[in-house]
């Protein structure tokens, strides 16, 4: 059979354009998808930035955020199931799922009995569903979520923090021990001789100056900072800017908290004596505002990569951080409370199409970072992702994504708070607080007993038992103690198994 030679050429010709346009079109495709950078930062409250109003402290970089992007001055922490707050406020951020649905737990009794129930969710996680969508995914910095999610979560990563924090007892911020894997680099655990800071940024650095000659797919980066977390160790440069003499208290110090809500002697409270000194408390915010302020810098010195870098027009910057912290504020040292001083996160996005230098209050919660960013990067949101994006507070068609906030902890706390008011029950104590944060936004006056406020309450306290549905909450409160107990995995073995599984259908 004669077959005409120009037909065949014709026909591979043909395919070859074919085959050449698809391959242009997908390159095409990897280089429209946007890139992320995000920063987490531990225990930074939102009044430790000097464009949000705090003259005192010096955070020029993150001011370069403020500026570029917008603002949210409202933007929560659920709570925690455990003194180490970071933990499940982590694990709602990478499930994007709500405080006692993350499918992660508490350790059993006898948790290498149980290990596959122990830090493992069954629920997509966020790098993993980038990198199912074609990103290449990057961590330095503090994790805190288990081997398993790290593994599933990220292709690279350098100078891994895995645990909660840098221990004195194992080399503080100036020695930690950090992990290196990827693809040509097996996972390589060694202790480092330089801040976690400046490490964690240099990670950062280094993976964009070496990400265009690895691959042309779009990236999402997760720097995740130790500080301003204890130890608060940073270069006596910065611990010279903020002498003790010069710190101003703040309005609401106290030597003592008003009440023991049955958790006062915490390891985080346990960082201040009692009670909490004047000279003490300063020395406690200059060690954090110098933390702070080396931290800015070596944020600073990431954007300047990033700037000037070839993905600089087409990266999206996440600025936040897992919670706030107290530093002597109410007489309290640390996060595990449901004032505004540790519940509350700073949030700054920045990139394409977002208003310039603009601030609104959001009243959403961390969580919502994972469908923020799958909905920026047109991936498709899993179900099982329980906090909505706030891209209609982005576009101006919401004012706020929530009219009402739920806050916990274990079972000693219990808040709902609304635009004005916020009501702190005590399980444990079968205690109310109301504040009246439009005219008392430092929380000092306790108006539960005023005349009329009965009325705020019940409202309250109806919409904190709505609340507690959505977020999984098991607390009653005829029965704190038992009723938590579940969760908390402190049940008989064969409940609590029975328990775990069926909340992992």
């Amino acid at each position: 059979m004669n077959i005409d030679k120009s037909l065949i050429i014709f026909t591979v010709s043909l395919l070859l354009l074919s085959f050449s346009s698809e391959s242009l079109n997908a390159k095409e495709n990897k280089l429209e998808k946007p890139n992320f950078l995000v920063i987490i930062t531990d225990d930074q409250s939102i009044d430790t930035i000097n464009a949000f109003g705090n003259k005192d402290i010096n955070t020029p970089n993150i001011n370069r955020l403020a500026k570029s992007g917008m603002s949210f001055t409202h933007v929560f922490n659920q709570g925690s199931w455990s003194g180490a707050v970071c933990a499940p406020s982590r694990q709602m951020i990478n499930t994007g799922r709500n405080l006692h649905f993350t499918g992660f737990q508490p350790k059993a009794p006898n948790h290498k009995k149980h290990k596959k129930y122990v830090n493992k969710t069954p629920y997509p996680l966020w790098g993993e569903t980038f990198r199912k969508s074609g990103y290449e995914t990057f961590i330095t910095g503090k994790w805190h979520v288990g081997e398993d999610a790290l593994k599933r979560s990220f292709d690279i990563g350098k100078a891994v923090h895995e645990a909660g924090m840098a221990h004195l007892s194992k080399g503080g911020q100036w020695k930690p021990w950090l992990t290196d894997f990827g693809p040509d680099i097996k996972w390589n655990k060694s202790q480092s001789n330089q801040h976690t800071s400046e490490a964690f940024a240099d990670a950062a650095i280094d993976y964009l100056d070496s990400k265009k000659s690895r691959n042309e797919d779009p990236f999402l980066m997760y720097v995740a900072f130790t500080a301003p977390h204890d130890p608060r160790q940073s270069p006596q440069s910065y611990v010279d800017k903020y002498p003790t003499e010069d710190i101003d208290l703040p309005p609401n110090y106290m030597p003592y908290h008003p009440f023991d809500a049955g958790d006062y002697n915490n390891r985080d409270e346990a960082l201040m004596s009692f009670p909490r000194t004047e000279e003490q408390t300063k020395r406690f915010i200059s060690e954090y505002y110098a933390m702070i302020e080396h931290l800015d810098n070596q944020i600073g010195r990431i954007l300047d990569s990033l700037e000037n870098s070839p993905f600089s027009e087409n990266t999206y910057i996440l600025f936040t951080s897992d919670h706030g912290l107290a530093v002597g504020k109410h007489g309290l040292a640390g996060k595990q409370n449901m004032y505004d001083h540790s519940i509350r996160a700073p949030f700054i996005i920045v990139g394409k199409n977002i208003p310039k230098n603009s601030q609104t209050k959001g009243m959403f919660y961390l969580n919502s970072l994972f469908a923020t960013t799958a909905d920026l990067a047109d991936i498709s949101v899993p179900d099982s992702v329980q906090g909505p994006s706030i891209l209609p507070l982005i576009n101006g068609e919401k004012e706020v994504m929530n009219n009402y906030i739920y806050g916990s902890y274990r079972h000693f706390q219990r808040m709902a708070r609304s635009n004005r008011y916020k009501l702190i029950y005590y399980p444990m104590l079968k205690k109310n607080v109301l504040f009246d944060l439009k005219n008392d936004p430092w929380e000092m006056t306790d108006i539960s007993e005023n005349e009329g406020s009965n009325v705020i309450i019940t409202q309250l306290t109806n919409k904190l038992e709505e609340l507690k549905v959505l977020v999984g909450d098991p607390l009653k409160n005829s029965a704190p103690v038992k009723s938590y107990q579940a969760f908390m995995l402190k049940v008989d073995a064969k409940k609590q198994m029975t328990a775990i599984k069926t909340q992992l259908k």
